[in-house]
């Protein structure tokens, strides 16, 4: 059954101790393989501020914050400066063919977005008219960042045919928006948020390798998930993955080797957040966004109405975003 927080419960549960989290977690298990934690704690990230989940600060940033800071922030500005138009040798160039590439890898669920938010883009008088929107996006499992981090994986060949079909190529992709997890069947926490962490800075590294020009990789995490089977879309593991790309990005922040984004020691592209994803029935108090299972077409997968709802909150964070209205807004190009 679907729980619902009003505002006050919501305020109440990030007050909460650690201890009262581990005492309202349920594990319900048929069998060794197949255990689930049930948690009534789940309260989405960037509604958590300063307080504590299991002794973890919220914030899609650190310090509590939902807002990019420092020397971090100051990287990504620069960063989005410099994108600008590449050919396909990954020049920088003013001819009629070249564009900025922003591609999609990952499962269907990002698909989906992305293939609504391209038919929001093209010919909008709002967007640039250099961008090109490609997804590389696969589904059933196929696309998962265990397949990514492996550069010999079948899913890549798939990246490959759909890149070169639209006649593009890998030294023009300068932004990526990442929506996939990780196929593990650990689901406790802390155990699974840190095992997505890894594997997906195992991803930017193999990111950068494959995409010389690549600068920054967006983050979404994902929705809440009603009533699916596999164990990495059965909740709470979609709102771990939100946990995870936060510590990934502290870890950059951080300068963990390993995750190194500038300098001759640059080892993968920025990881940054876009819109955050996810959402219980009840409106977050940061924004209003709220998600519930009558926007899905079958628990997972975002129906019409759902898809129309998450790529209007994309597409308003790409035009009114410091950072990325600078290569996705129209300024006159």
């Amino acid at each position: 059954m679907k729980l619902k927080h009003s505002l006050f419960a919501v305020t109440l549960l990030i007050s909460c101790s650690k201890q009262k989290d581990i005492e309202n977690v349920n594990r319900v298990s048929t069998s060794q393989d197949d255990a689930i934690i049930i948690d009534p704690y789940n309260v989405p990230i960037d509604v958590i501020g300063t307080s504590t989940y299991n002794d973890s600060i919220g914030g899609l940033y650190p310090d509590g914050s939902n807002v990019a800071s420092g020397t971090y922030a100051d990287d990504l500005f620069a960063t989005s400066q410099s994108i600008e138009p590449l050919d396909t040798f990954g020049n920088p160039s003013s001819a009629k063919s070249a564009n900025i590439l922003f591609i999609s890898l990952g499962g269907s669920t990002g698909g989906h977005n992305m293939k609504n938010l391209k038919s929001k883009t093209t010919g909008n008088p709002l967007t640039n008219p250099k961008l090109k929107l490609v997804s590389c996006n696969n589904g059933s499992g196929t696309a998962s960042l265990n397949s990514m981090m492996n550069p010999n994986s079948d899913y890549w060949d798939h990246v490959t045919r759909v890149i070169t079909g639209n006649k593009t190529s890998y030294r023009q992709v300068q932004i990526m928006y990442l929506e996939t997890d990780d196929t593990s069947r650990i689901v406790t926490w802390p155990e699974r948020p840190n095992l997505v962490r890894n594997v997906l800075e195992s991803c930017l590294r193999v990111f950068k390798q494959k995409f010389p020009n690549l600068k920054v990789v967006y983050t979404l995490a994902r929705t809440r998930t009603f009533h699916v089977s596999a164990l990495w879309n059965r909740e709470p593991s979609p709102y771990y993955y939100g946990w995870a790309s936060k510590w990934a990005i502290q870890d950059q922040i951080n300068g963990v080797p390993g995750t190194e984004y500038k300098g001759e020691n640059a080892v993968a592209p920025m990881l940054a957040w876009g819109f955050y994803q996810w959402a219980d029935s009840t409106p977050r108090p940061t924004d209003g966004f709220y998600w519930i299972e009558s926007e899905t077409a079958d628990g997972l997968h975002a129906s019409s109405v759902g898809e129309d709802t998450l790529t209007y909150r994309f597409q308003n964070f790409l035009l009114t975003d410091k950072n990325t209205s600078l290569w996705y807004a129209n300024h006159g190009q």
